[in-house]
């Protein structure tokens, strides 16, 4: 089979072929790739076809005429109803590409290259990972004499969107002490830095796809969860993102068990019509932990493309012993810019948390973006890999006002009216335990909902900045959102697994006589099974991108003046005597 590559883990081509299949069952030859869960064709706007187009002809020359079915949907596609240029850019560029290799009829060579006229790009997008790919389409298209100029355009966008640890900076595009780092574009970015430099074999190149893998495999969850922050958290997106890098890469010769991992792991979210969840748990929540812009179709075309891709170009020139999948020691790995803390044990347990927080890139009037919040356990899992716990939530407004133990561990506080979230930390403090890891932070609840517009200017603003400014105004608003007056937080979070799996939670509230605050969700965590950490404490079931998501939390407190304190102590799993008799010293943790 043409992209077949035999060294690649058997549990990568099953997953190719199933999604192959289901694309093909799901092609309208009259209005292309179709969509079960809007049950329409796949939306215009976005790159459903072009992707589908890819996969099938990567995967397979005589899958060509399904194949051109969805192409020709996306060709009579107006051009005032296409969206999400620089994607089909990039999948068309790649198809014809592969077209070129295969020797296709010129006639719709011809037309390819004409459907890459129409998705002009812009110098910068919103999200610097939209920018990032048109940069890599730059490149990729470039005639011999301008790749070194693209290439280095391209090296100097990682540069500004890397922090000194190695993470993806996907927001500001001029990045502060306050940068939003979400993994699933961070694995986009590592997976268009290893496309390019399969392209242009560019010293620099290789060394950002380097320190992005490196940053990966820190992150990186033996069991194959690999997300859990920012928006996409757990997606089918990012999920392929990574899967493609890593063939792009050769992790495949180092480390075959960690890309069968992933590719083991997406094949379990088949839905009965041969498409994946975009989710793992989907099974369970269907649509509900989805962003407005996910899509079954575009997820499942995206991630079938990208990896067929990946394939193909890994079996033209295999990459053996280039980059090396670094799988992490014991202890911790903390980006202190980004936010983010993996810790590893000896015992094979895997934590993923948060520190400082990370400013959300959307701050809304009607819903809660809880998902960027420092303080948060993102995922944890034990020895047998199954994850403990579900990620944070995007709430609608009323959602999160009816129940706020929906913000799981995220302490939500109404301040004279207004909902505040102990979202962000301006003091980090970081311990080695000698069986786990705590986080110690300082810092103020501040405000969940953007307030409304008053003025007349600030109406007008409001209206046109999605319309006109492709939401730059929203961005900058979430860099600078108000702090509760007169309160003061203290949060320590332990996690270890000696003598058993647990969590250890304190928070303390410092409340300035005049603060008319309550708590509203005392004791609040998230678990995949309902633990009581005391009486008082009810768990509801709630739909997470995470099977049997349970949220948990008191009932509300009104804070008096002064210090208070809330505590417990949740414990998961059974200890491990055998591996306790030669347990090894905690290392500090590395930036």
């Amino acid at each position: 089979m043409p992209g077949h590559m035999p060294s690649v883990p058997a549990a990568v081509d099953t997953l190719l072929d199933g999604l192959a299949a289901a694309l093909r069952a799901h092609i309208d030859p009259e209005r292309g790739l179709l969509d079960p869960i809007r049950q329409a064709p796949t939306p215009p706007d976005h790159y459903g076809n072009t992707a589908a187009a890819l996969a099938l002809f990567v995967r397979g020359a005589d899958d060509w005429p399904r194949a051109r079915q969805a192409l020709q949907a996306w060709i009579t596609t107006d051009d005032a109803r296409l969206g999400h240029l620089p994607f089909n850019r990039l999948l068309l560029v790649l198809l014809a590409q592969v077209m070129e290799q295969r020797r296709a009829d010129a006639s719709e060579l011809g037309q390819v290259r004409a459907a890459i006229r129409r998705c002009r790009l812009r110098a910068t997008y919103p999200s610097n990972n939209w920018t990032l790919l048109a940069q890599t389409c730059r490149l990729l298209e470039a005639p011999p004499d301008r790749r070194e100029r693209e290439s280095a355009r391209l090296c100097k966008l990682f540069e500004r969107w890397t922090t000194p640890a190695g993470g993806f900076i996907d927001f500001p595009e001029r990045p502060t002490e306050h940068l939003a780092t979400p993994l699933a574009y961070h694995h986009k970015a590592l997976f268009l830095a290893a496309l390019a430099s399969r392209f242009h074999d560019a010293p620099a190149l290789a060394d950002h796809a380097r320190r992005l893998l490196d940053w990966a495999a820190r992150s990186w969850n033996p069991a194959g969860y690999a997300g859990g922050l920012g928006r996409s958290n757990h997606a089918l997106f990012g999920d392929a993102c990574l899967l493609a890098a890593m063939l792009l890469l050769g992790v495949h010769e180092s480390a075959p068990e960690s890309v069968a991992a992933l590719a083991t792991r997406l094949s379990a979210q088949r839905r009965p019509d041969g498409l994946l969840w975009l989710t793992p748990g989907g099974a369970q929540s269907g649509t509900a932990s989805w962003d407005g812009y996910m899509h079954l179709s575009v997820y499942n075309a995206w991630a079938a493309a990208v990896v067929g891709m990946a394939c193909h170009l890994a079996a033209l020139k295999p990459r053996t012993g280039d980059f090396i999948w670094r799988k992490p020691d014991p202890g911790c790995f903390h980006d202190a810019q980004a936010g983010l803390l993996s810790w590893h044990s000896p015992r094979g347990t895997h934590a993923l948390l948060t520190t400082r927080g990370q400013p959300p890139q959307s701050f809304s009037r009607n819903a809660a973006d809880l998902r960027y919040a420092g303080g948060v356990i993102l995922h944890l899992a034990g020895t047998d890999g199954a994850p403990r716990v579900p990620p944070p939530l995007r709430l609608k407004k009323a959602n999160l006002l009816a129940n706020p133990a929906l913000a799981g561990w995220t302490p939500i506080f109404d301040v004279a009216g207004e909902l505040h979230a102990l979202s962000d930390f301006d003091t980090v403090t970081v311990t080695p335990l000698e069986d786990g890891v705590r986080i110690e932070l300082e810092g103020q609840p501040r405000i969940v909902f953007r307030p409304p517009a008053r003025s007349l200017l600030e109406r007008a603003i409001s209206a046109l900045d999605w319309r006109l400014f492709h939401g730059r105004f929203g961005r900058h608003a979430s860099l600078h959102r108000k702090a509760a007056a007169g309160l003061r937080a203290r949060l320590s979070l332990d996690v270890s697994d000696a003598p058993v799996l647990r969590i250890a939670s304190t928070l303390e509230i410092a409340a300035a006589p005049d603060a008319s605050a309550i708590y509203l969700n005392p004791l609040g965590h998230a678990l995949t099974a309902p633990l009581p950490a005391a009486s008082g404490i009810r768990c509801t079931p709630f739909h997470s991108s995470l099977p049997d998501g349970h949220a948990c939390a008191g009932e509300p407190i009104a804070l008096q003046a002064g210090t208070q304190s809330w505590s417990f102590v949740l414990p998961l799993g059974a200890a491990h005597p055998e591996l306790d008799a030669e347990h090894p010293g905690v290392p500090p943790c590395s930036p």
